[in-house]
């Protein structure tokens, strides 16, 4: 059977513009050109016409004359500089004009080269082909760009669909929010929560070291396994795997082909909404802070290292017993990192105190309060981390 027959499209030929008032010096600079191979070349005989045509088409060149009726070639780079689109498109002036101030102002108004007539054919050749060659790689580059950026949006909102995004109604026994901001397109926090076959309430806040798609994936391989490993050892042990237990496990399959040395810090619970006992095992995080009537308290106990470190590290489970209307804060560190001009820390009295005033309202109203409490105190400066807050309260 033969063969199909592919035929490949000819490249796109350079689109150049000639701009000159005087007719010979345009058909001099045309048949030069085309001597060299570029096909596409338009003219203008004065800078009206020359920016009438760089509105209707896009070029890739214009060769432009400085001493023209109407609107000169200063002109014609002003006009171009203050609309924004030199930086994409090279202008070389040919010009009669040799003095040094022309050459000099036509280079601060953006000309990419200068070239004096009249024009050495050879210098010309060269100066062209460079000017062509430089705009095709930033073209690429923009083009690439362009394809990351939408390649990164999309991540995005695959990293948002991958948290839980819908939360209890007021019929649930346990009220919850949460709120994630990544730094960049995509981050390494993560947060999620999900209910175990015995009605028990499992809950989680991480931090992934490092930033950006490599984090993200961390992030999203580390959320699968707490579920995949809480289900299958909740099935295994009748319900009474403990959670050092599972982050035990979960450790050890993070430390497997962990070529990057990556690691996350995590926060993990298990609440019974009945009694209001909570277990939790927390490594390497901040410990959470526990709104009771009381006060604000941190959550004590239950520490252990990082995962994704040591397969073999410790954990503990910690325990405290919740009343109605206690409220949990979990967070990751964006939020007491997260600086201002003047390089202070947000840092954790400023965070005690926002969650003392919003203790009792909506959790939904105390995350917003918290994030825009540290928008406040950064200012100008930017995010340098990302930022992950979730609230539960038992009803």
């Amino acid at each position: 059977m033969a063969l199909p027959v592919i035929r490949l499209a000819p490249e796109q030929t350079p689109r150049i513009l000639v701009v000159d008032d005087v007719e010979d010096n345009r058909d001099l600079l045309v048949l030069r050109l085309e001597r060299e191979g570029y096909r596409d070349i338009a003219v203008a005989e004065d800078g009206e016409a020359a920016l009438a045509l760089l509105d209707e088409r896009e070029f890739d060149l214009v060769l432009l004359d400085v001493m023209m009726p109407r609107l000169d070639g200063y002109q014609v780079l002003e006009r171009l500089r203050a609309a924004g689109r030199l930086h994409e498109l090279p202008i070389i002036v040919i010009s009669a004009v040799s003095e040094i101030e022309s050459v000099v102002r036509c280079i601060e108004l953006g000309a990419v080269d200068y070239l004096t007539k009249p024009f050495n054919p050879v210098v010309l050749k060269a100066r062209v082909g460079a000017s062509l060659e430089k705009k095709r790689l930033r073209d690429e580059v923009r083009a690439h760009m362009a394809r990351l950026a939408e390649e990164l949006d999309a991540a995005r909102e695959l990293q948002k669909s991958m948290v839980p995004a819908s939360f209890p109604d007021a019929q649930q026994p346990v009220e919850i929010f949460a709120r994630m901001e990544p730094a960049r397109e995509v981050g390494g926090d993560l947060y999620d929560f999900f209910t175990m076959a015995d009605g028990r309430l499992c809950f989680l806040t991480g931090d992934v070291s490092g930033k950006g798609v490599p984090a993200a994936l961390f992030m999203a391989r580390t959320k699968n396994l707490i579920r995949l490993v809480t289900g299958f050892m909740e099935e295994a042990q009748a319900g009474t795997a403990t959670p050092d237990a599972i982050i035990r496990r979960v450790n050890r399959e993070l430390c497997e082909n962990n070529a990057t040395f990556m690691f996350v810090t995590l926060f993990f619970g298990i609440l019974d909404a009945a009694s209001g006992e909570l277990q939790y095992c927390n490594a390497g995080h901040d410990p959470p802070y526990w709104l009771n009537a009381r006060g604000v308290e941190r959550v004590p106990g239950g520490q252990g290292m990082a995962l994704g470190v040591e397969a073999d590290g410790g954990y503990a489970t910690g325990r405290l017993t919740m009343a109605p209307g206690d409220a949990l804060y979990l967070y990751t560190d964006g939020i007491t990192e997260a600086i201002n001009p003047q390089d202070e820390l947000f840092a954790h009295d400023r965070l005690e105190a926002v969650l003392r005033a919003g203790a009792g309202g909506p959790l939904e109203a105390l995350i917003g309060a918290v994030a825009e409490a540290v928008k406040g105190f950064a200012q100008s400066a930017p995010q340098s981390d990302d930022i992950t807050s979730m609230a539960l309260r038992l009803r």
